[in-house]
């Protein structure tokens, strides 16, 4: 069972990760299995997963990519070494919140779509482009891989409440 990363504090939360080499991707595909199960178990209630978050400082996400906050048919991708490649000129203002800091959440702005690059489960790049929601969700989760929370980016309005 994995055992979640918590504290805006936490060395390992706060440290940028490293690449995952393309020799390495089979090492990881443990890791991505279980962090999958996690975000299946409907007991963990609609969390998506950054690899810093259970211990382990590489570049490996795993995301469900719903169209809305409804959706519960959503396909959950894992994502070694996302980049993003590029961003939209517009941004959207939305609720956010984390596994790593409970018992808070604001407003942060994100770009509104985003073009990424990553490598799948099986070392094949691959390229998306992602809007609205899904756009919201992977950039949260790069900024895990880059030793960032979401309350580094909260709106001004959202960080007289923390």
């Amino acid at each position: 069972m994995l055992k979640i990363q918590t504290g805006d504090k936490n060395e390992i939360l706060r440290t940028v990760s490293r690449k995952i080499k393309d020799s390495e991707v089979k090492k990881y595909a443990k890791l991505w299995k279980e962090m999958v199960k996690y975000i299946k178990n409907p007991d963990n209630g609609w969390v998506w997963l950054a690899a810093p978050q259970v211990w382990h400082n590489v570049r490996l996400i795993v995301v469900g990519l719903p169209h809305n906050r409804d959706d519960e048919n959503y396909k959950i991708v894992m994502m070694i070494n996302p980049e993003i490649l590029e961003f939209s000129d517009e941004k959207e203002i939305d609720q956010e919140w984390c596994l790593s800091v409970p018992g808070k959440k604001g407003s942060v702005e994100r770009y509104s779509d985003i073009k990424l690059t990553y490598l799948d489960e099986k070392g094949h790049f691959k390229t998306l482009i992602l809007e609205h929601l899904r756009a919201r969700i992977v950039q949260h989760e790069i900024d895990h891989l880059n030793g960032i929370l979401f309350t580094d980016k909260l709106t001004e309005s959202n960080k007289r409440f923390l």
